[in-house]
């Protein structure tokens, strides 16, 4: 039997053959985990540079989650003669009237959005991989929280996008992003010597006091019971500290993200690649963070702490052990978007990032409206946020006056 262009590429025969220069796509559309597998060779020729959450496991993953809420997916792979050098997997939804393409992942929209590429610092081949999609059953692609600095969103200046997300400002529409380059530094006290002494000195006291509450045990979950268990207690206390403060954020309502997860812990080597980071005391969590490893990177991805130890600086204890961890096997440590004191204050390194809808058909441009819809509410809830911070502030300062009419304090 003759091979399809995209099995020749992958065929032991062809594997060593050097580019041509020929760019040639194909789009593999999947209905079922088998139609999926067989997409395997594919990744295991790209596997030395996946990112974070784009290794074949966390896909298939994915790809079966896809599958049992109805949705397609599709694989979109570039070749360069008989080399394979890009492929960006997709799963498409249908909202409304449109085909909407999204990242193949967890599904709670939080994924990096981008292909997996054999050279990532070859401009050119985002700009295929692009291309590609111009072959993939959908209507509009959706990447989110993509690095504004990065290769993909050069490449994205030259493809139709949304009008709606392009008259938004860009102070309305970024996030910020935060990380931490560790390969510079020989040693992790070396990186940690850069960091503020409020954080540094803390860390070992509070480190201290916890100790002398009983048993703590730092690490990470070994075994898929252990880290049903441990990702069981994370996302019941995550959800109860978003209700405690009004918060109902869509993935936090129901055990979908929790029971993804659940599956990708019994499907990989835990030891080797570690899902869930702990502290706990006397054998119980007092703080839990879900990472994605890559080769290079280390995602913190979805992080909680029982409050009850707020006082001992638990998240911090346990950011520390991760990022220990990071050092120690060539890692950078990437906290994501989204501001927190505690990121800024680890952190050494700072990112934008932005959504990107791009327009696949005409037919696209008619998710404008809901996208318009969504990015205004996101505009009220953030000038709702910042009217109450300055309220908040000002009742504080007059609290204050109050206490203090002569501009010393009652202990003066």
């Amino acid at each position: 039997m003759r091979n399809t262009p995209i099995e020749a590429v992958l065929s032991p025969d062809s594997a060593a053959r050097p580019a041509t220069g020929t760019i040639s796509h194909e789009v593999r559309v999947c209905r079922s985990p088998a139609d999926f597998a067989r997409l395997r060779p594919a990744w295991d020729s790209l596997a030395a540079v996946y990112r974070p959450g784009l290794d074949f496991t966390f896909c298939e993953v994915a790809a079966d989650h896809a599958f049992a809420r109805g949705a397609t997916v599709s694989v979109a792979l570039v070749s360069d003669g008989a080399a394979l050098v890009a492929l960006w997997p997709l799963m498409i939804e249908r909202r409304g009237v449109c085909r909407v393409a999204r990242a193949l992942g967890c599904g709670n929209d939080e994924e990096y959005g981008g292909p997996l590429l054999a050279d990532p610092g070859n401009a050119r081949l985002y700009a295929a991989a692009l291309d590609a999609l111009r072959h993939v059953k959908a209507d509009v692609l959706e990447i989110r929280m993509l690095d504004c600095d990065g290769p993909l969103a050069a490449a994205l200046a030259h493809v139709p996008q949304s009008w709606v997300m392009g008259a938004i400002p860009a102070r309305w529409r970024g996030l910020g992003g935060y990380s931490i380059a560790l390969s510079s530094f020989a040693t992790y006290d070396a990186f940690l010597a850069t960091r503020p002494e409020s954080l540094r000195g803390p860390l070992r006291r509070r480190a201290k006091r916890l100790a002398d509450r009983g048993e703590v045990e730092y690490g990470s979950c070994q075994s898929a019971d252990d880290a049903r268990e441990v990702l069981t207690w994370l996302f019941a206390n995550k959800r109860n500290w978003a209700l405690a403060r009004g918060l109902h954020t869509a993935y936090l309502m129901d055990d979908q993200l929790r029971d993804f997860f659940i599956d990708v812990a019994g499907r990989i080597d835990l030891v080797a690649t570690p899902l869930v980071f702990f502290v706990k005391l006397n054998g119980s969590p007092v703080a839990a963070a879900l990472t994605i490893v890559g080769p290079r990177t280390i995602e913190y991805y979805i992080t909680t702490y029982d409050e009850a130890y707020a006082g001992f600086s638990v998240g911090n204890l346990l950011v520390d052990r991760i990022v220990r961890w990071a050092h120690a096997t060539g890692r950078d440590f990437d906290f994501r978007p989204y501001f927190s004191a505690y990121k800024e204050r680890w952190s050494n390194r700072e990112t934008w990032h932005e959504h990107h809808f791009v327009m696949l058909t005409l037919r696209g441009r008619l998710a404008e409206v809901p996208l318009a819809v969504e990015q205004i509410q996101r505009i009220v809830r953030k000038v709702r946020e910042v009217t109450v911070d300055r309220l908040r502030a000002k009742v504080s300062a007059l609290g204050g006056l109050a206490q203090a009419p002569d501009g010393t304090s009652k202990d003066a």
